[in-house]
């Protein structure tokens, strides 16, 4: 008989929360995720693949995780200085790929040489929590230098940028929807 009981016990405990579980899960935030990566990528292919085609699973991939960074906060209102701070960064981290590249061709050495640079000034700065898609940026920036040599450095890293404030943009116009259909 105490077998049975503790059967049940377990039963009924693993139904409670298996129900408080499923209890959690949000169609509409799941729906409208799907629809901003879909969008995020889409920036990445074709808006900017038009005009670098070789970079363009890059800037998909940019635009991708810009998005999915400001779609972790919690609400709108508390995404909304990370994400202003997220696009501060990452255009310090263009504009430094941007000095580097035209004085230098790509190296390891130098794409080290520009993350430190960043990450100092993201530091000084006092939005280095916020740096990371900046990093990410910059060294995207740096890669597709390598993978393109002959790309204009301009263009590189005004795409990169471009996708990653896309990504940022269209993250906020999520979250603030989530929290309108709520």
């Amino acid at each position: 008989m105490e077998n049975n009981t503790l059967f049940g016990r377990t039963t009924e405990r693993l139904h409670a929360l298996l129900s408080a579980a499923i209890a959690r899960v949000q169609p509409f935030t799941l729906l409208v995720s799907c629809v901003g990566i879909y969008l995020a990528y889409l920036t990445g292919i074709y808006a900017t693949g038009s005009i670098h085609s070789a970079s363009r699973w890059m800037g998909a991939m940019l635009s991708c995780t810009s998005l999915i960074t400001v779609m972790q906060m919690p609400t709108y209102k508390e995404s909304l200085r990370p994400s202003v701070m997220r696009v501060v960064g990452t255009f310090l981290g263009a504009l430094i790929a941007y000095i580097y590249l035209r004085m230098l061709p790509f190296s390891v050495v130098g794409m080290l040489l520009t993350v430190f640079m960043l990450e100092a000034l993201c530091q000084i700065l006092n939005i280095y929590n916020n740096g990371r898609i900046a990093t990410i940026t910059l060294v995207i920036i740096m890669l597709v230098s390598q993978m393109s040599p002959k790309s204009d450095p301009i263009v590189n890293c005004s795409l990169r940028f471009f996708e990653s404030a896309v990504g940022v943009g269209v993250g906020l116009g999520l979250r603030w929807t989530i929290e309108r259909w709520r």
